[in-house]
């Protein structure tokens, strides 16, 4: 497998050069970094996806809705929601920071013109490609009601795994997810998946996997209103 990584609109050197982020040129970045490796002799155009981690899963989850060449995408420490936890109730970093990534210093423009807009729920129904979506229960940052709610609305073949006690960076886990991940990506493109998929996993500190139900069992209230609960089997 052959890996790229990019600086998107308003990261790194991109905002150094005046480019920034709006709503909508992330994902058509990606388009053209798709472009530049369809036209690579040692590429395989049919088997092109994305990892994104954190916002990464954001802009991944917009590319997948956009670009349909796309064959899977997969998330991990995912902004599966919207972002008024991220900017409005987190560190103030995180909004001063993409407040500069997108070119904003009015703080009450960005949140009406893009802050307020950035949001995953009129996605879901856009993207067709395998989805993974690994995320922590105790994620500080989207709560797991809005990865469920998420998880719900997808339509396309998925799978979800919800890691016991670890938070937004998943770091008792991040090697194994890293990895998982790569290979998971790998037989999307092998076609593993095209049959249709829904598969959830509560994945414990000891290694137990709770198999059919990614909801904790002690999490009062996290499955969707009118979702019903689903047998649970560990293994």
């Amino acid at each position: 497998m052959a890996a790229i990584a990019i600086e998107g609109p308003g990261e790194g050197a991109t905002r150094l050069h005046g480019l920034t982020v709006d709503l909508t040129n992330y994902e058509r970045a990606i388009s053209a970094v798709i472009d530049f490796l369809e036209a690579r002799p040692d590429i395989d155009a049919g088997r092109i996806g994305v990892y994104g981690m954190s916002m990464g899963s954001y802009w991944g989850l917009r590319a997948a809705a956009h670009d349909r060449r796309l064959r899977a995408v997969a998330t991990a420490l995912g902004c599966y929601g919207d972002m008024e936890i991220i900017f409005n109730r987190a560190h103030p970093n995180f909004k001063r920071n993409y407040m500069y990534m997108s070119g904003y210093t009015d703080e009450a423009a960005f949140d009406r013109e893009l802050g307020s807009r950035m949001n995953v729920w009129d996605l879901a129904d856009r993207i067709d490609c395998p989805i993974f979506m690994g995320f922590g229960e105790f994620d500080e940052l989207t709560p797991i009601e809005d990865t469920l709610r998420f998880y719900e609305l997808l339509r396309s073949p998925k799978e979800l795994c919800v890691f016991e006690q670890e938070f937004h960076p998943i770091g008792g886990v991040a090697a194994e997810l890293m990895q998982f991940s790569a290979n998971w990506l790998s037989r999307a493109f092998q076609g593993a998946f095209d049959g249709g998929r829904d598969e959830r996993r509560y994945m414990r500190r000891w290694g137990a996997v709770q198999v059919g139900d990614a909801t904790p069992p002690w999490w009062s209230g996290a499955a969707p209103v009118g979702v019903p609960a689903r047998p649970r089997r560990e293994s």
